[in-house]
């Protein structure tokens, strides 16, 4: 497979059809829009249009259908399949809700108004309630809270705390001021509630009094009526607050059949969204536009003829020329999109070298089965991904992270029969094709240098590939060639140190080792600095090239992270086998407990052995492997078209665009 050839596009036309052509081009999908500036010399005559304020609404928009549409999951939730796609529906069902836009809109607004409802109903019921709580304490008392007064007397409700000696209080008020009068309301371990009446001409120093003691007043301010009068219309309220609510809340589940509704809209104005900052990326003036871009070459031809059969403009399409970069779409098949994952998240490879994705899945799969170890749980991981990638309709990016998983699981199995290791019982050990890494952990350590040497080797191979198809023939014999002889040389020497073989150092294979090495450090040395000007440069430019020996030394080493993680899985899967069977007593009993421990246990280390093995593949991807010849600082392409969240509009034109015929054009 390899990166998809780009044309570049640009087309003249009036302004008046910008909209039009927009719109169509966005149901292709296929075309990049570049950004184009004015020229300084064009003046005022040429700009980019300002659609701030467009934008600003459709945000609105999109934030109101998008909280109605998150109300909705809260009060009417639906479950999704796991691992779902976006459903697709046809270009006429989605023209029909989009000539029903406003209809629908209006469902938005009932459904956020009556949420804005609920949360001021909630908060009445709040306050009634706090209502509720502050009267209380004073049920008993059978006089209107509001009454403050008398014409002679005052009235105060307060609090004394719970360690007054009521009797010592009230004795020394009658003394004091025999004419007033305390009425205990309430009273419990903290506080007593109580009412004080005493004569207007005597308020000032009955408070001093009162507040000696600790008095604390307290002013229920409102509703009307005794506390039982008051609590019986607040029970009143609340019950009338509940069914407000309860209609409210019904209101937003029948509006909840709206909702496929509101998620088409939705993204129909995301559309829109993209349409409009698409036009401020054309070079307008005030009766025509530009636009500059990129497709696929395949899709030039039809393009083309669409437009001009449909519009008023002028297209000119061509070829990048020789050396010119050009935005990275993958070229996938069946199996080797499933590396895309990978090859993305390290970054996109430049256009002009090699399509790197079709020699790192062999690697990548065989290195995550060595990792994981076990064939048990490859074959776990092979079942489950294969079922889900068999049905289950995904999203793009899911499917291929799941077909991964699916082939790193087959890769697994792979290992399980090399290893004999299957669910960690050791047993089953006898039954290995080629080592067992538990008892031959030295050899396995050595195995696994070797397998990183040959994916290093494969990586400074790429690179001379790369040089070859820019025609740097002679760079790619001194860059990789002679870097491989250097290395050959220094692996040779290095034989005699390896864990669980058997090299001595005068063996002959050794010996040829010194003179390769030394032959590869002159090639390096003397080509090293062909490239520098000066004569000082090409005598000493060779010299970094040494250094590379101790960092490609380093990286050998790195691949002894595939024997750490294999013996991890095993020794964990052969603990929890031990653990499980090491029970005594009734069988029943025993029986049980065997089970808990193997499932647990065993999807345990399943999942982190997966997650590790994930991990430190793509770690040896990254560094040693693509650090040997991905240059990278490509860009993906970036097609012009509807970024959805809920649905995929079939649309005709995808149809003319794949089979060439003139049938349903838009």
């Amino acid at each position: 497979m390899a990166v998809i050839k780009m044309n570049k596009i640009a087309v003249l036309g009036l302004a008046k059809e910008r909209s039009a052509l927009l719109k169509s081009l966005l149901k292709f999908g296929v075309i990049e829009i570049d950004q184009e500036e004015p020229e300084e010399n064009l003046g005022d005559s040429a700009y980019n249009l300002n659609v701030v304020s467009d934008l600003a609404k459709i945000d609105e928009n999109i934030s109101e259908l998008g909280r109605a549409i998150d109300i909705l999951s809260r009060y009417a939730p639906i479950k999704k399949p796991f691992l779902s796609a976006r459903r697709i529906i046809s270009e006429v069902d989605y023209d029909k809700r989009i000539n029903k836009s406003d209809e629908i809109m209006s469902y938005a607004t009932q459904i956020n108004s009556a949420e804005d409802d609920l949360a001021k109903l909630k908060s009445e019921e709040n306050n009634l309630r706090s209502q509720l709580d502050s009267i209380e304490p004073w049920l008993k008392l059978d006089m209107p809270l509001e009454l403050t007064d008398t014409r002679y007397t005052f009235i105060q409700t307060g609090s004394l705390p719970g360690r007054t000696n009521l009797k010592a209080f009230e004795e020394n008020l009658k003394v004091e001021f025999p004419e007033s009068a305390l009425s205990i309301a309430k009273s419990d371990e903290d506080t007593h509630y109580a009412v004080v009446f005493g004569m207007k001409t005597s308020e000032s120093d009955i408070m001093e009094l009162l507040r000696a003691w600790g008095w604390n007043r307290i002013t229920i301010r409102e509703g009307q009526g005794t506390a039982h009068e008051r609590k019986e219309k607040l029970k009143a309220s609340l019950k009338s607050l509940e069914k407000e609510r309860e209609n409210k809340r019904a209101l937003i589940i029948e509006l909840a059949t709206k909702r496929e509704d509101l998620e088409i809209i939705s993204d129909a104005f995301q559309a829109k969204k993209i349409r409009t900052e698409a036009k401020s990326r054309l070079l307008s003036t005030n009766k025509t536009f530009l636009l500059n871009g990129w497709l696929p070459a395949k899709h030039s031809e039809r393009v083309e003829e669409y437009i001009n059969n449909h519009f008023f403009c002028a297209v000119s399409i061509e070829e990048p020329a020789k050396d010119e970069e050009f935005p990275v779409l993958f070229k996938d098949g069946p199996i080797i999109e499933a590396i895309n994952p990978v090859v993305e998240m390290y970054g996109m490879p430049s256009s002009l070298e090699i399509d790197p994705r079709a020699i790192t899945l062999p690697f990548y799969i065989f290195i995550f089965g060595l990792m994981l170890g076990d064939g048990g749980y490859g074959l776990i991981i092979a079942l489950a991904t294969g079922f889900a990638l068999k049905k289950i309709r995904m999203e793009d990016k899911t499917r291929q992270f799941i077909k991964l998983l699916f082939f790193s699981g087959l890769s697994t199995i792979l290992a399980g029969f090399l290893f004999g290791s299957w669910f960690g019982i050791a047993s089953l050990t006898k039954t290995a094709l080629w080592i067992v890494p538990t008892e031959q952990t030295e050899l396995m350590m050595s195995y696994s240098i070797l397998i990183g040497i040959i994916h290093m080797f494969t990586g400074i191979f790429m690179k001379g590939l790369n040089l070859i198809r820019r025609g740097q023939i002679f760079d790619a014999i001194c860059e990789a060639g002679f870097v491989i002889i250097m290395y050959s040389g220094f692996i040779m020497i290095l034989l005699p140190f390896a864990p669980g073989v058997s090299f001595s150092s005068d063996s002959a294979i050794v010996q040829a080792g010194y003179k390769v090495f030394v032959i590869g450090i002159a090639l390096v040395l003397l080509t090293g600095g062909r490239k520098s000007k000066n004569i000082f440069g090409k005598i000493f430019g060779g010299l970094p090239g040494l250094y590379d020996i101790v960092s490609f030394f380093s990286d050998c080493l790195s691949y002894t992270r595939i024997l750490a993680l294999g013996l991890a899985s095993a020794i964990i899967g052969d603990i929890v086998n031990t653990l499980a069977t090491s029970f005594g007593g009734f069988i029943v009993v025993r029986v049980i407990l065997a089970t808990v421990i193997l499932l647990f246990g065993h999807t345990l280390n399943i999942g982190l052995n997966t997650l590790s093995a994930y991990v430190h593949s793509c770690r040896l991807q990254f560094l040693e492997f693509f650090g040997k010849y991905v240059e990278g600082g490509g860009v993906a392409f970036d097609p012009f078209k509807a970024k959805t969240k809920y649905v995929v509009v079939d649309y005709e034109s995808i149809a003319l665009l794949n089979s060439g015929s003139k049938a349903g054009i838009l």
